[in-house]
This record gives structure tokens, C-alpha cells and sequence, in this order.
């Protein structure tokens, strides 16, 4: 059985866009390491955040406000992997209108 290998991305790596097709829009999400930053939420392992922005198919900014956001500065997530998956979360609630 194959196993995947994950390799976190190092502290000074220029972030990743990473696109994915919803709903006639595409949903660009882009995750990034944070610098212990924060006092309040101190504690040991990595603190991870996204940035998700929407763009129609051609790649085109749509024109609305709602069409990017940033996760919580008062939240991280420990693990890149689960930064992306809630940055795609709330790109399809971005389209979605939620």
C-alpha cells in the first residue's frame, strides 16, 4: 500500500495558491505558517492561516467584496493541511452566499 509523505512547507517559503473549480467559480487558497504572534495563544507546534480569494473561470477578481477573505486573527490551525481545508470551507461559503 502507498503512503503519502507530507513535507510542511519551510518557514521562509513564498506561499502557494492552490485552485479549485466550484460552482462555475474557482477558489484560489492560499496557506501560510504564522509566527508565534499572538501571546494569548501560545502553546507549542506550528499556528497556520489562510487567505482564500474568487475569481470567475477566465481568473478574473469577481467584483463584489465578498469575493476574498482571511482567516480569524484570533484563531489558528495546527496543521497546514486543516488551514486549507477550512480555507476552502469558507471559499464555498464565499460563493455559496452563506
Amino acid at each position: 500500500m502507498d503512503t503519502a509523505t507530507f513535507s510542511p512547507t519551510p518557514e521562509n517559503a513564498q506561499p502557494t495558491w492552490k485552485c479549485e473549480d466550484y460552482k462555475g467559480k474557482q477558489m484560489h487558497v492560499c496557506t501560510q505558517r504564522r509566527i508565534h504572534d499572538n501571546a494569548s495563544l501560545a502553546g507549542h507546534g506550528e499556528q497556520w492561516t489562510f487567505r482564500v480569494k474568487i475569481t470567475d473561470q477566465s481568473n478574473n477578481p469577481i467584483p463584489y467584496k465578498s469575493a476574498s477573505a482571511t482567516s480569524d486573527p484570533e484563531l489558528f490551525y495546527t496543521t497546514q493541511a486543516i488551514a486549507e481545508d477550512m480555507g476552502s470551507l469558507r471559499g464555498r461559503e464565499l460563493i455559496d452566499g452563506v
